[in-house]
């Protein structure tokens, strides 16, 4: 993962107790320096064999990218009081709990120690940090402002997973209790229902028709229709699994996203706020336009969005302005061009760009809580529906036996 060689080591400590281990280092003097910091004098230093590595190193847990967030926080804490970076580094990964995001920290550290850049530390670990971020954190450099700029990368980040974290949550919650009614139908279609069957054959009387449609549709689940409901469950998950695969595939999902009630809408305002958000980030960190929106780009989830951007780009590339590549991506409400050309007029295009931002990321928690709120009681009501209907049916020849007696 981080491109440097594993070593195995022995020593003793302050205590003259012997130790041993694994670890990464650029090479065995590194690997002794880093010891010896730590109060350990390393006697022998070998280097493992690629082939062997993967069997002596234990495995780490994956680092997902929202837990990489904290650690710009920390480094723009600690950078502002003075620390230096290699330090802020080293006790970042004493403190942190997560095995596996302290393995890359140590991994950054080390190339921090051997002289690289924390930009160019950071782009050796392009799983964990985009092209995106490893950029602004060059422009800090270049311009000396690296503690601000990690700052306003961490304050970005965590707005953005906040709202996709709202937005998850809105989408999630409703697939979540459809897919809890579905399986309560089913079990209900498959094991209570033909025992109310057997029950009713004795009646000698016919059957309401609601009654009737139900056990017919247990019987078709029982004789083979699951077979059919998992082979179609299967084909919607193997197409979920290879649609990111195939470019065509996904931009006809991200098309149908878009276009879905409600949920499209607040969908669209997310794309909207991170768009200008990171672009506001990034022309105040002094990154010109031409380069900022390619990158921007690549780190848009939805393919139109991207798509729109890179048009824009090439709207710029052509001596276009902002507000008229913004107005003829077509992804983007007339208010935003309009305020955009107001920010370019009057030379406080971030600025408004940062306005634009919290106001579409004000829609869009307003709009999740009340589609929160208005989906409940439809979702309750529409379970209750259907579990209540197949109960209705079963007990309906029970009334109309106890009406007849």
């Amino acid at each position: 993962m981080s491109g440097m060689p594993t070593f195995g080591w022995q020593g003793r400590d302050l205590n003259g107790a012997r130790r041993c281990g694994l670890m990464p280092a650029g090479d065995a003097g590194q690997l002794r320096r880093h010891l010896r910091s730590r109060g350990i004098v390393v006697e022998h230093a070998f280097a493992v064999p690629a082939w062997l590595e993967g069997v002596l190193t234990p495995a780490t847990p994956a680092v997902r990218p929202r837990q990489t967030t904290p650690l710009l926080r920390q480094l723009s804490i600690m950078a502002t009081a003075g620390i230096p970076l290699v330090e802020a580094l080293e006790m970042i990964a004493r403190e942190e709990k997560h095995a596996g995001l302290r393995r890359v920290i140590g991994t950054i550290r080390h190339h921090v120690a051997a002289g690289m850049p924390l930009s160019a530390a950071l782009a050796e670990q392009p799983r964990h940090f985009s092209p995106l971020l490893c950029g602004l954190v060059h422009a800090g450099e270049q311009s000396g402002e690296l503690e601000t700029l990690l700052e306003r990368i961490a304050s970005d980040s965590e707005r953005s997973e906040a709202i996709r974290r709202r937005l998850r949550r809105a989408m999630v919650y409703p697939a979540l209790v459809l897919c809890i009614a579905l399986v309560v139908t089913v079990a209900l279609l498959v094991f209570v229902v033909p025992r109310f069957e057997s029950l009713f054959q004795g009646f000698g009387a016919q059957l309401p028709l609601f009654t009737r449609q139900i056990i017919a549709a247990s019987e078709w689940l029982r004789q083979g229709g699951w077979l059919v409901m998992t082979a179609l469950i299967a084909c919607f998950a193997i197409v979920g699994a290879a649609t990111p695969r195939l470019p065509r595939l996904r931009r006809c999902r991200d098309r149908l996203i878009l276009r879905l009630p409600l949920v499209g809408t607040l969908i669209e305002g997310g794309m909207i706020a991170r768009f200008t958000r990171t672009l506001a980030v990034m022309l105040r960190a002094g990154i010109p336009l031409a380069e900022a929106l390619p990158t921007i780009a690549r780190t848009l989830g939805n393919t139109v969005y991207r798509d729109a951007v890179l048009q824009m780009a090439d709207h710029l590339r052509d001596g276009r302005s902002l507000a008229f590549a913004v107005g003829s991506a077509g992804r983007f409400p007339a208010s935003t061009g309009q305020m955009i050309a107001t920010g370019e007029a009057s030379g406080r295009v971030e600025t408004m760009l940062e306005r634009i931002a919290e106001r579409h990321e004000t829609r869009v928690i307003q709009g999740v809580d009340g589609l929160g709120a208005a989906l409940e009681p439809i979702i309750m009501s529409l379970l209750g529906l259907l579990v209540g209907g197949l109960v209705l049916a079963m007990y309906l020849p029970v009334f109309q036996l106890g009406a007849v007696v």
